[in-house]
């Protein structure tokens, strides 16, 4: 970590569990103040020697629920109130936040598609616009964690969830266009097969292998690639992938509904 990289302030959505959670931590390890979104957070994470409780004071948790009418606003307007009274201002934002729905098409409702829009590509884009500014001042960095699945010409299985992931890679790459010459970078990261609860949703799970699937913190390992990377180099597209694809058909009597 470079001096000028400290005490510099990041806002990692989805930071209560899975890639999230490891961005918002290996970011405090780099000395980096982290304000964390998720709709919940687990009081283990900091209470004594806790996930959180190690971040020395520089993560700070906010609630919000992103899939709401104006969560992401609500949540930008919270942020900037308590950046103002500390005198602080934003340098990197990392929209992490997912959810996923999979199964046929037809088996999906219109309150699944619309938490799984407002979350995947309406928070990131509402977000955006709310601190571009800052972001611009500062010459900061935006990070997207959108999925493999946006770079695939067919998600059978899971039509929706991809087609929010393509729409949140397309607007980085166009949001890049934008404000590269003001110094601001734009980084889309997919990830493959990961080893989270994103699979809460479907009738299979990743495998747990190391061949098979990726680790929450080596896609964290990525985000910190980006936004570490020198002065005028630009990262703008990073994909990862277990070198064997394999997923688990969960046990219909366990499978979350």
């Amino acid at each position: 970590m470079s001096e000028n990289m400290t005490k510099r302030v990041a806002l990692v959505t989805g930071a209560s569990s899975g890639i999230g959670r490891e961005i918002a931590g290996l970011l405090i390890e780099n000395g980096i103040d982290v304000y964390g979104v998720g709709r919940t957070f687990s009081a283990e994470d900091f209470a004594e020697g806790g996930f959180y409780k190690k971040g020395s004071g520089r993560f700070t948790p906010l609630t919000a629920d992103l899939s709401e009418l104006y969560g992401a606003k609500k949540l930008a307007e919270e942020l900037r109130e308590i950046l103002r009274r500390k005198k602080e201002t934003l340098d990197f934002l990392v929209n992490c936040a997912g959810i996923a729905y999979y199964g046929l098409h037809e088996n999906l409702d219109a309150v699944k598609i619309h938490e799984m829009v407002s979350v995947n590509v309406e928070a990131p884009m509402v977000l955006a616009t709310e601190f571009l500014r800052e972001l611009r001042e500062n010459r900061g960095t935006v990070v997207n964690i959108s999925s493999v699945t946006a770079k695939s010409q067919a998600n059978t299985h899971g039509c929706a969830y991809g087609a929010t992931k393509a729409a949140l890679t397309s607007f980085g790459n166009s949001l890049f266009e934008e404000v590269r010459k003001h110094g601001v970078r734009v980084c889309n990261i997919h990830p493959d097969l990961t080893e989270t609860n994103l699979y809460r949703n479907a009738d299979f799970t990743v495998s747990g292998e190391a061949v098979s699937c990726l680790f929450a913190r080596e896609v964290a390992d990525a985000v910190l690639y980006c936004i570490t990377a020198r002065e005028g180099l630009v990262v703008t597209d990073i994909t990862v992938r277990p070198s064997i694809n394999k997923i688990v058909k969960k046990n219909p009597e366990t499978q979350v509904k």
